[in-house]
Parts: C-alpha cells; sequence; structure tokens
C-alpha cells in the first residue's frame, strides 16, 4: 500500500521571525512537507508556479508584490491562508477565496485550524475511519403503501381527499396599462419626401 500524498506547502512572509515560527508549526504536523520558504512576492509567484505546492501561508504587507497580488498571480487551485499583522484586510481576503485568515501573533489553535481547512480544500483530508463513527439511529419500517397508513389523517397521495383548486388567475391586468392623461399618443414619422 502507498503512503498518501502529503500536502506541500508554501511559507511566504518578508519577516524571517515569522517564517521561522510558521516553519516550526508546519514541519510538526503530519502529513504535511513544506516545499519552500519566500521572502517577498516576486520569490512566490516563481516558487508557487515551479513547485505548484497545495497550500500556501502568505503574508499580506510585503515589498514587490503583496499577498493579494501573489493570490491573483499563482494558480487558483492553491489554497491560500492569508498571515498577517493587520485585521483590516480580512474582507478583501475572503473576496479573493482565501481559505483562511490568521492573525499575528499566531496561536496554535489558528494555525491548526487554518491547516486543517487548507488541506480540506487542497483535497488532503484523511477518510474518517468508520469503526470511529457512531452507529445509525434505527428507524421505524415504512408502510408498505401509504393508504395502509394507521392514522386516517396521514397525508397520501389520494386525490378524493384533495381540495379542488382555484381556477387560473388572469394576469392580463399585469401587462396592460391604460394610457396617462399626461402622455400624448405617438405620432407618425413624416412621409420622406422623394
Amino acid at each position: 500500500m502507498t503512503e498518501p500524498a502529503k500536502t506541500g506547502v508554501l511559507i511566504v512572509d518578508d519577516e524571517a521571525p515569522a517564517r521561522s515560527i510558521l516553519k516550526e508549526f508546519i514541519s510538526e504536523q503530519n502529513g504535511v512537507r513544506i516545499l519552500a520558504e519566500c521572502a517577498n512576492g516576486f520569490e512566490a509567484v516563481k516558487a508557487a508556479g515551479e513547485l505548484q505546492p497545495d497550500v500556501v501561508f502568505l503574508d499580506i504587507d510585503m515589498p514587490k508584490l503583496d499577498g493579494f497580488e501573489v493570490a491573483q498571480l499563482i494558480d487558483p487551485a492553491i489554497a491560500v491562508v492569508f498571515v498577517t499583522a493587520y485585521d483590516q484586510y480580512a474582507l478583501r481576503a475572503f473576496e479573493v477565496h482565501a481559505v483562511d485568515y490568521v492573525l499575528k501573533p499566531f496561536r496554535r489553535e489558528r494555525l491548526e485550524e487554518a491547516l486543517r481547512r487548507a488541506r480540506e480544500r487542497a483535497g488532503h483530508t484523511a477518510a474518517p475511519d468508520p469503526a470511529a463513527l457512531p452507529p445509525l439511529p434505527s428507524l421505524p419500517p415504512a408502510p408498505a403503501h401509504p393508504s395502509s397508513h394507521p392514522d386516517p389523517n396521514h397525508c397520501s397521495s389520494a386525490t378524493a381527499d384533495r381540495q379542488p383548486k382555484a381556477p387560473p388567475r388572469s394576469h392580463a391586468h399585469l401587462y396592460s396599462h391604460p394610457p396617462s392623461p399626461r402622455s400624448n399618443p405617438p405620432t407618425p414619422w413624416p412621409a420622406r419626401a422623394a
């Protein structure tokens, strides 16, 4: 049996400490591999094109190209998680279909949630173990035919119990408008002189 493919991650941030924290966190996760780290938007676009990551953790405020420009230039199949110190870009981040928006300083729980969402978007989540799922509740058997239901008030498909429908209404009044007292009748175009 082959090992499932690992989720490829690209880390993009112009601040080395932020890249280090992300790298440390992501390297601890199972089924994930870091493909590259980039310090600016140009490097990110180049790395994303060459390495084809599944997920990119992307800062917004960077030199050369900002995070939104990078998100527009990379393959839309790549799940983007914005990681930034600025909360004012959150709405715009979701307008460009970001998977998540994590504020600095990072909290482990938020990074875990963001990575989980990104892996789901990228299609790299493990199927749940059927043995670990709770059993389905048992339902009473359905009656063989609607008329055999024990409750006489039960809805059935029999037409005898149906009330007659009202005749269809004409909607002609919606389309015919009486002339306005202010409007002038249309005047024909003058005949063209030969």
